[in-house]
């Protein structure tokens, strides 16, 4: 099973919302209407399209090798 770290470029995000609506337990939208993860690290692959998703290209996810 693979694990994503998640980052987020807040000055690119637009707060469109779809990796919200892609993935909710990961991301959320702050009260300024930008994106923000709720976890860094997780194992959910709904995180991989919600980067996708993203039009402003703010989210990055990266899979985290095992040590």
């Amino acid at each position: 099973m693979s694990t994503y770290r998640i980052t987020i470029d807040r000055s690119l995000c637009s707060g469109f919302g779809s990796c919200v609506e892609l993935s909710p337990g990961v991301f959320r939208l702050d009260p300024g209407g930008k994106a923000a993860a709720v976890v860094v690290e997780t194992d959910d692959p709904s995180v991989l399209d919600a980067a996708d998703s993203c039009p402003m290209g703010a989210i990055v996810v990266e899979e985290v090798q095992a040590a």
